[in-house]
């Protein structure tokens, strides 16, 4: 098992390699709880995490990987009530801190709820977080996010573009 310090590096040299695409092994070697340091003392395990968060729904987003556990699997997935929730809890300081991730992720989700709707991938956790987050992250609308959105995330995340 390796520290956030260590998958951040992975993650970090994954994205390098792919010449900036973040469509990776997220069940793999990336698989961790990134939710965890969504509000973490470390600037870069803050953004680092975040990136992961977005990275893990872009896999959902462009059907390359649906790397959530929906309740019924029995394999390596990320949480993804788990994820939503701290993002919930924190979206105020990650919006003041890191605009162009929460603007990124927000804009994820916003996409994902409305094409498959979040009851239907993930029956098992009950709605009333999904209604909590759609009032508090979409219900005034999605801003969208400028047209150099990735350059600005990884910017944020402190990757070279």
């Amino acid at each position: 098992m390796y520290s956030i310090q260590g998958k951040l590096d992975l993650l970090h040299n994954e994205i390098k390699e792919m010449g900036g695409i973040i469509d990776l092994d997220w069940c793999g070697k990336l698989l961790y709880t990134y939710y965890e340091h969504f509000n973490d003392n470390h600037p870069r395990y803050r953004a680092g995490s975040l990136l992961a968060f977005w990275g893990l729904l872009l896999d959902w987003e462009d059907e390359s990987g649906f790397p959530f556990c929906t309740g019924i699997e029995e394999h390596d997935c990320h949480h993804f009530d788990k994820y939503l929730q701290e993002f919930l809890t924190y979206s105020s300081n990650i919006k003041k801190q890191y605009p162009n991730i929460y603007l990124a992720i927000v804009e994820s989700l916003s996409q994902l709820d409305e094409r498959d709707g979040w009851e239907n991938e993930f029956p098992n956790i009950p709605s009333g977080l999904f209604n909590t987050a759609r009032k508090k992250l979409l219900q005034n609308g999605v801003e969208k996010p400028s047209d150099n959105v990735y350059e600005n995330v990884f910017k944020e995340a402190e990757i070279p573009y």
